[in-house]
């Protein structure tokens, strides 16, 4: 398997525990796993060191960079731990799922280069 497959399966795992809103801790984890992967993924096409932690490509502009940076914005405010039946859950995930539509259509174009884990 190769880094953007990773990511791409990440993605489904992260879809597969959203169904269950009593499950924010865990869709939190998978999320900031997601976003690192990313992260590293970018960095190593970029010829640059993977991170050790998320942050990676906080300036840069191009996709997966901005749209790694979105979600884990995102994620911050969705995944808090005694709001995950409430309103805010609803609101939350309706903003992150468009973003792990465009990032999953990101990495299926990155997908040609096959970058290893």
């Amino acid at each position: 398997m190769n880094a953007t497959d990773r990511c791409l399966e990440q993605i489904e795992d992260i879809r597969a525990a959203a169904r269950d809103p009593r499950a924010a801790y865990l869709i939190r984890s998978r999320l900031q796993r997601l976003v690192l992967s990313c992260e590293r993924l970018e960095a190593r096409r970029r010829g640059a060191q993977p991170p050790l932690f998320p942050g990676y490509g906080n300036g840069l502009d191009d996709p997966l960079p901005r749209l790694s940076r979105e979600i884990r914005e995102t994620a911050a405010k969705l995944c808090q731990p005694s709001e995950s039946f409430d309103v805010r859950w609803e609101r939350g995930w309706a903003a992150l799922a468009p973003l792990l539509d465009a990032l999953q259509t990101e990495l299926r174009r990155e997908g040609a280069r096959r970058i290893p884990i």
